[in-house]
């Protein structure tokens, strides 16, 4: 017995049998999750997703010369003008790569402002130069002798006056002086300090605040005399 014949289409072949295809309809459907349950909080419902909202990042500008440094400067007139007189200037569009800190973009691109900041740029090695005047003032301010030298600075600057009161009671009434005060000499700062102009500027920020525990003390001695 002769199978029967399929039918030849228009080209003379025999066509071929479609093959069943995995559809989606053809699948299981998943079982329902409800997005909301009742009684949990909206914050908690299972298609909230956990994360942080954070702040765009404008700290790392990146500038179209490498030879330049970025930084956000505080737009009070006094702060701006000592920039200025740093060095530093304005950033405009032209030294920011292009697609960065669209929403700072003021004024046609002549400045960038975010809030109270405006950032400015400064020759790099300006910058990366007073940086290391920072670590090595840190550095010296770290070393042992250093710190006593201080020590003795602010004693002159807190107690000098009140201590030669006491000394002069004392001496007149024939008892040795309560206490001395060693003075520092800025040569004896190590590196960087050795600058007097550069050691005093740093001491006296070290050194403005007055002790007045140690000054109630001197005032016991004196009243004891």
């Amino acid at each position: 017995m002769e199978s029967p014949k399929q039918p030849a289409n228009a080209t003379g072949s025999i066509p071929t049998p479609a093959v069943p295809t995995m559809t989606s309809a053809s699948l299981i459907p998943p079982d329902p999750t409800p997005l909301h349950r009742p009684g949990i909080p909206a914050e908690l419902q299972e298609d909230i997703v956990a994360r942080p909202m954070t702040l765009p990042d404008f700290v790392d500008v990146p500038l179209v010369n490498p030879n330049l440094a970025a930084r956000w400067i505080f737009t009070d007139r006094r702060r701006f003008s000592q920039a200025k007189a740093q060095g530093w200037r304005v950033a405009k569009k032209t030294d920011v790569k292009p697609g960065y800190l669209s929403p700072y973009e003021e004024e046609g691109g002549t400045k960038y402002v975010n809030g109270d900041l405006i950032l400015m740029v400064i020759d790099r090695k300006i910058y990366l130069g007073a940086l290391r005047y920072k670590h090595q003032v840190a550095a010296a301010f770290a070393d042992a002798a250093v710190q006593r030298r201080i020590s003795a600075g602010r004693a002159v600057n807190d107690l000098g006056s009140e201590v030669a009161a006491v000394n002069a009671q004392r001496a007149r009434q024939g008892a040795d002086p309560l206490m001395t005060v060693f003075t520092p000499g800025a040569a004896d700062l190590p590196g960087v300090m050795a600058d007097p102009a550069v050691a005093g500027k740093e001491l006296g920020r070290m050194g403005g605040s007055r002790e007045t525990g140690t000054l109630a003390d001197l005032a016991k001695q004196v009243d004891k005399t």
